[in-house]
């Protein structure tokens, strides 16, 4: 009986993963087709994304040289370390607008090990501040450690892309 609730609990939980990650996903969707449509969106959204994430000094000042191919509108996307790049946008002011989903897997104990998998949709701006000789990537509160990380993550792939 208990091997049957913890299996039950199990599917349970695998089943919630699968419609969240649906649900972000068609979020995300839903999101780009209103960046693409009004570029007033994309600039009133990037400036919302206030935390920063990492601060680092300029190297490699050609952005737009380094970043031209994330720039077209691709149907096979491109990856910044394990993030999938859904979309990038050249604001006005220089910055960039980067819309991102990653895979986040984890392995949880309901009685026995199941392994899942949480999308998220990560986005980040990339600011750079000449007067400061510095990049600075700048994101949303992030909700949990996972999410934290990931931003990290992020910033750190982007760093090391742009720098060489």
């Amino acid at each position: 009986m208990i091997k049957l609730f913890f299996g039950l609990t199990a599917i349970l939980y695998v089943g919630y993963r699968f419609v969240q990650n649906m649900r972000t996903r068609f979020g995300t969707s839903r999101f780009l087709i209103q960046l693409k449509r009004d570029s007033a969106v994309s600039e009133s959204y990037a400036e919302s994304l206030d935390m920063t994430v990492l601060r680092v000094s300029i190297i490699q000042p050609d952005l737009d040289k380094i970043l031209a191919d994330y720039l077209i509108e691709i149907a096979n996307k491109r990856r910044i370390g394990d993030f999938l790049i859904d979309y990038v946008q050249r604001l006005p002011n220089g910055n960039y607008l980067f819309v991102t989903t990653t895979d986040y897997a984890e392995s949880i104990r309901i009685g026995r090990r199941v392994n899942t998998s949480e999308v998220f949709n990560l986005n980040f701006v990339l600011i750079k501040e000449l007067d400061k000789n510095q990049y600075v990537v700048k994101s949303d509160l992030h909700a949990e450690l996972a999410d934290k990380n990931l931003r990290s993550d992020f910033a750190k792939s982007l760093v090391n892309l742009i720098q060489g």
